[in-house]
């Protein structure tokens, strides 16, 4: 679906000028930038390449407005922008079309916090700490390289989506505009377009410099990045090659108004070529959660949605010993499901009586009680084995080592 950018495209050009005429320029630098992020998304939408380039000039424009701002280069009136972006007339798709679309499926802004995280502090510090270090002010005379590949590795349900959604949110225009999120399955991208692949990992990166800054994220990375063998198709081969261009192509741009931070996640790192993974300049483990950090899942999942307990949190936590998040939010699910299937058994019968019924009815709680819990803990059990673990901290050892 479209994102509708026309409308607030023109209220920034406009609070632009104002601001200039106002001579509040850091203030007027923003506001162009914020217009160059919203027309890049709009070229993005484009339906013809004609159009889109049209559109990406526009994007160009506006962040050298808002570069000249900043450093003070501009003291004439600024430059001429267009107060309307014009809709040009639809055109076929066509296949290219057809790619741009799969893309534009991929997009999404995330909501996402570092608060709606439970635990993993030092891990949020090391990826805050790498971006921070990338996007803040260098020193005159000192290039620092930016960290634009991460790999997430770790057991299944540690929350390696939701920490990549955060980092998007985290990585904010000064007008507090998110980046744009491409959350793309690999494997689904592979079953359904194989054909398509290389030019669909290829658009996907194009687009990402066109609404900078941008998140990329990978998940299920092995199925793309494995390690090569002698019966591996061409297609496959052509795909990993498009992968490792884009992402070598990135440090090659040469230009320091684009920011794409690509963050890959597997839950098998010792399956990954070695090609790929010298690519990554920073490896980060999601391990299970500890007691400390099961128990900061768990009231995000009961306190926070406003559920009280009889049981302490304390108790929770170790009851869950071995549980993933995405364990911990089953069992939290399995708990206050039942309480409420308990607590109104009349919802059955007043859905066959029709919407109007059902709405008129508002659902009983109660306390959960420690048997609650225990019922629970029946249903769900820990996926991933102590042995398990240990060979993810294994890999972690030799690939620092390496």
């Amino acid at each position: 679906m479209e994102l509708d950018v026309h409308s607030p495209i023109k209220q920034a050009i406009s609070k632009a000028k104002a601001l200039y005429e106002q001579k509040e320029y850091s203030k007027a630098a923003s506001a162009y930038e914020k217009a160059a992020n919203l027309m890049a998304i709009f070229a993005e939408q484009a339906i013809g390449r004609e159009a889109e380039e049209r559109r990406k000039k526009k994007v160009i424009e506006f962040r050298e407005m808002a570069r000249r701002l900043r450093s003070g280069e501009t003291t004439s009136a600024p430059a001429p922008v267009e107060e309307t972006p014009v809709k040009e007339a639809p055109q076929k798709a066509g296949p290219g079309g057809e790619i741009k679309s799969i893309v534009s499926n991929l997009t999404h802004h995330s909501n996402i916090s570092w608060s709606d995280i439970g635990g993993l502090e030092e891990t949020k510090d090391e990826i805050k700490f790498a971006l921070g270090m990338t996007l803040a002010q260098q020193p005159a005379g000192v290039r620092i390289a930016a960290w634009t590949k991460i790999l997430f590795y770790g057991p299944p349900g540690t929350g390696k989506t939701l920490l990549a959604a955060a980092t998007s949110n985290a990585v904010r225009s000064s007008e507090d505009v998110p980046s744009v999120f491409y959350n793309v399955k690999v494997s689904s991208i592979l079953s359904k377009y194989f054909g398509e692949s290389s030019k669909i990992i290829s658009e996907l990166y194009g687009t990402a410099r066109d609404t900078s800054p941008s998140v990329v994220f990978l998940d299920e990375f092995e199925s793309v990045a494995g390690k090569r063998d002698s019966g591996d198709s061409g297609a496959e081969r052509r795909i990993l090659s498009t992968l490792l261009s884009e992402l070598d192509g990135m440090d090659q741009k040469g230009r320091n108004d684009i920011y794409v931070l690509t963050i890959a996640a597997t839950n098998r790192p010792w399956d990954l070529d070695a090609a790929v993974l010298s690519r990554f300049e920073k490896k980060v483990l999601i391990p299970l959660p500890d007691e400390t950090t099961r128990e900061k899942v768990l009231r995000i999942h009961l306190e926070r949605k406003g559920f009280t307990t009889d049981a302490g949190f304390d108790e929770l936590a170790r009851m869950t010993s071995g549980y993933s998040g995405r364990e911990i939010e089953r069992f939290c699910k399995e708990v206050t499901t039942s309480m409420i299937e308990e607590m109104n058994r009349d919802i059955p019968g007043l859905v066959d009586k029709g919407l109007d019924h059902v709405k008129q009815y508002k659902i009983k709680v109660r306390p959960l009680t420690r048997e609650d819990f225990v019922s629970a803990a029946r249903l769900i059990h820990p996926q991933t084995t102590p042995e398990e673990m240990k060979k993810y901290l294994e890999w972690k050892e030799s690939a620092e080592e390496s």
